[in-house]
């Protein structure tokens, strides 16, 4: 499936390594999924909140369906998450660039998981 049939068929979207500093790409890709009127749940163990909405320290504690992760940490702390996503029935991770190599990718087709190897804010933007 490609990035653009995602974002077309999807509405629930959690984003692993929100930020609430605006320079950082999980806070820049968290606002750009609101503005285009999905329902986003930010992911972090740091934060709990960012301009009022909740965050969560994990995916298990979205109360949501969740239809898509995307990914905007380090690849070292993917896989407990896609491990996370499985346990939860959740297919897809948009994986921003620089959060994957070969290995982590050859994990999540052995598991069930669908890659989506693309920039949210490039196939957003008009």
């Amino acid at each position: 499936m490609n990035p653009k049939d995602i974002l077309n068929m999807y509405y629930h979207f959690a984003v692993v390594g929100v930020s609430q500093n605006k320079e950082k790409y999980g806070y820049k890709i968290f606002k750009r999924l609101l503005e285009k009127n999905k329902q986003v749940y930010g992911i972090s163990p740091v934060y709990k909140e960012i301009e009022d909405h909740p965050i969560y320290p994990s995916l298990e504690a979205v109360e949501q369906p969740i239809d898509v992760v995307v990914f905007v940490v380090n690849k070292n702390y993917v896989y407990d998450y896609v491990d996370e996503m499985v346990g939860l029935g959740i297919h897809y991770a948009w994986m921003q660039p620089g959060t994957y190599d070969d290995e982590l990718l050859e994990y999540m087709k052995n598991v069930g998981v669908t890659p989506i190897l693309a920039c949210v804010l490039v196939e957003t933007s008009e």
